[in-house]
This record gives structure tokens, sequence and C-alpha cells, in this order.
């Protein structure tokens, strides 16, 4: 059975009948890959050519000159100065079955070459938002209102510039023969865009008695966990810096939603303009006052 998981800020996601690393689409298989999965696997894939061609020497005693008669080692290490179009010299093709196997592996080489050249390239070029999410987004429901809140800092040491955010809840919806389904609703935000981000965003939804969340104003914390609520931030803005559009998402649970908390504050203004924005309280909560 094929099978996938991937994470969203703190929701594990699972699939049946997929696969994470699907073999049949390379491309997108190197680009998802972590650094370290992707150069382990350019060098697993580098260690299969080498050995491939090197078994084809190593079949054909005297095929190499100065090659060691049965020596694997030696065949291997000629390989790898052909696929890399190096040559020293020490060893070369002396008949034409290993002028014929060179020809090959050379041009493989220079495919391989070419190939990795531009998946490296692809892989550092791709745009970044960091974006640093609070890990829990919280409810303050004091002095006769109630409201969501989810404070979000921008990691860059400039500023990004037309943001957008979406947040996203998933509901149970029943139609009108009784069939019962889930559904994805948008929450209504007091602010989803933002011209200039340079420091911090607390992003808002009013909890009314017509918000998908409006259990949210009677639940205790047990209530909450119970109800399995949860959440999908997305966005996106312009990074002036790469000149291109830049997109993070993060996603809470109902163990990453605090009730009857407010952040505490993040920035401080060293004068009149200038302002100190710390990122690592970008996750610091108090009680409400």
């Amino acid at each position: 059975m094929k099978h996938s998981a991937s994470g969203i800020g703190t929701l594990r996601l699972e699939k049946v009948g997929v696969r994470y690393f699907d073999f049949n689409d390379p491309y997108h298989l190197a680009l998802t890959m972590t650094w370290p999965q992707f150069f382990l696997g350019l060098l697993g894939v580098y260690a299969v050519i080498n050995s491939f061609f090197a078994a084809l020497y190593w079949l054909a005693p005297g095929s190499v000159a100065n090659m060691a008669p049965g020596s694997f080692a030696d065949a291997f290490f000629f390989s790898i100065e052909t696929l890399a179009t190096v040559g020293y010299g020490n060893m070369s093709p002396l008949t034409t079955y290993s002028h014929t196997v060179s020809a090959i592996e050379v041009f493989i080489g220079m495919l391989l070459t070419a190939t990795m050249t531009g998946l490296v390239f692809v892989r550092f070029s791709k745009p970044k938002a960091k974006l640093i999410f609070a890990s829990h987004a919280v409810v303050n429901r004091s002095h006769g209102a109630c409201r969501l809140l989810i404070r979000i800092g921008n990691g860059r040491m400039y500023a990004l510039h037309d943001a957008n955010i979406r947040v996203t809840t998933l509901v149970q919806v029943t139609t009108t023969d009784g069939q019962r389904y889930r559904s994805m609703v948008d929450l209504k935000l007091v602010r989803n865009e933002l011209p200039y981000f340079p420091l911090t965003w607390t992003v808002v939804h009013e909890i009314t008695d017509d918000s998908p969340l409006a259990a949210l104003k009677t639940l205790d914390d047990n209530g909450l966990k119970i109800s399995a609520t949860r959440l999908w931030v997305s966005i996106t803005s312009r990074d002036p810096a790469l000149g291109a559009q830049v997109y993070a998402q993060h996603a809470y649970d109902s163990d990453h939603i605090a009730l009857d908390m407010q952040y505490k504050e993040a920035i401080t203004g060293n004068s009149e303009n200038h302002s100190v924005a710390d990122m690592r309280k970008i996750s610091d909560m108090q009680p409400e006052i």
C-alpha cells in the first residue's frame, strides 16, 4: 500500500494510496527532498553509475592500460576519472570495447553534470518567506468580546511588501437531505492585507455568533480539545530583495489554541523613530488582563 505523511505546523497529515517520494516524478522528488536527502541521493546515483561502468571495465581484463588485473578498485577509479572527463593519463582505454564504454560514460557524465547543476541552482534559487509563526493561536474572551489572534513575525532584516493572509477552519455541514460533510471555511479577518510588513503582524478574527468558531465563546480547555478545532494559516507577500512572491503556511490544532490568553509585547521603542522587535518573543503568552 502506498503511504504518504507530511506535517504543516502542528498538524500531521497522512494519505493512503500515494507516495511522498514518487520516483516517476524525479524533478519534483529532487526539489522536495531535504538538503541532506538530496546530497545522499546524488551520492547514491554517482556511486551506482560508477559501479556499473567499473563492472564493465573489470569484466574485460586488458581493456584499460595500467589497470591491475582483477582490481575492481582500479576499474572504479578509472570510471570516476572518465565520468568526470578528468583523464589523469595513468589509465586509458586500449580496446574498441573500452573506448566504446568510455564514450558512453563520458556522454552520461555530461548529462549528469548538466542535470545536477540545474537542480542545485533551482534548489538554491527557490524563494523562502522566512516568516515566524507563534506556537499558539490565542483566544481573548474578556471585556464582553471574543477574538482569535495569531501573531506572525517577519524573519527578514527588511520589510516585506503587499502581504496577504487567509485563515481557514474546518466545519461540519449538514445538507437539507441530512448528509454531512466537512467544509473548509475562510474566517473573516479584521485585516487581511498589509502593504508594508516590517516587524510583526497580529491577525485578528472577531468571534461573533455567526462565526464558524462561535463555540469558542463558551468552551473550556477540555471542550476545546474535544471539539478538534483546526486552523490553517497561509500568507503571501513580496520580498523586495528577491524580487519574487514568497509563500508560507502554518496550522494549529486544538492543542495549540490557548483560551483566555494574550501575547506578551514583542516590540519595544528605543526612541520615536526606532522600534525593536524581539523575534524570540513571538510565541510568549500571558493570561488575559
